[in-house]
């Protein structure tokens, strides 16, 4: 199957439970993989055949800035829900790091897979 893929796209938000976490908004990074034919828009030139990276970056951004999630884990899977409902991939794979959350590190978070039939 192909992928799109999105990397590193960098989004300052609030997350987490701590109380500074909730006041503070931290450096976020993402990786987006959508599984999805693209095939037909190859062939065509048609991007409505295909998933507008652009689109998905930018609705990303706007809902992890205002859900203010506490749990990193729920971020995940919200996420993955509204990706898979609006742009409608076979699969989505996301990574999501706090960059500044842990010193001595490049950040750390999680990483899921979901699909349309989970």
């Amino acid at each position: 199957m192909d992928k799109i893929l999105i990397k590193g796209l960098k989004i300052n938000a609030i997350i987490g439970i701590l109380q500074h976490e909730r006041e503070y908004e931290q450096p976020l990074e993402l990786d987006i993989t959508m599984q999805h034919d693209l095939h037909e828009c190859a062939l065509s030139g048609d991007l409505s055949k295909s998933i507008n990276y652009a689109e998905v970056c930018k609705k990303v951004t706007a809902f992890v800035i205002e859900r203010k999630a506490e749990l990193i884990e729920t971020l995940a899977e919200e996420i993955c829900a509204m990706i898979l409902n609006e742009f409608k991939p076979h699969s989505v794979q996301l990574r999501i790091l706090k960059t500044h959350a842990v010193t001595n590190t490049q950040g750390v978070g999680v990483e899921i897979m979901r699909t349309r039939e989970d």
